[in-house]
């Protein structure tokens, strides 16, 4: 009888053990992740608003939900702006002299 709690006492010493550590890596991760979006955010902020101060310290009452609304907002406005932007027309050679044929 001893033998059997024993063994059920070291099972679940051993499987709470394993809940904290996976739990413990979750976390981690979690705020690995979130501390890259603050980041990849601050550097947006000094790249194109000059490294506001004021703006800097806005950053940093966010909540975690509101740095990664924000970030998803400003890669969506990239992705359009790159949609947006008209590539140069590529002419053959032909109609470029005839082109300018005609207008000289």
């Amino acid at each position: 009888m001893k033998k059997k709690i024993l063994i059920v006492a070291l099972l679940s010493f051993i499987s709470a053990g394993m809940f904290f550590v996976v739990y413990s890596l979750v976390k981690f991760f979690k705020n690995k992740v979130i501390n890259q979006d603050r980041k990849k955010l601050e550097d947006y902020v000094g790249k194109y608003l000059h490294g506001n101060e004021k703006i800097m310290q806005f950053i940093g009452t966010l909540s975690d939900d509101q740095v990664k609304e924000l970030l998803e907002i400003l890669e969506k406005i990239q992705r359009e702006q790159k949609q947006l932007k008209l590539k140069e027309p590529v002419f053959p050679k032909y109609l470029e002299k005839k082109v300018t044929n005609l207008i000289s």
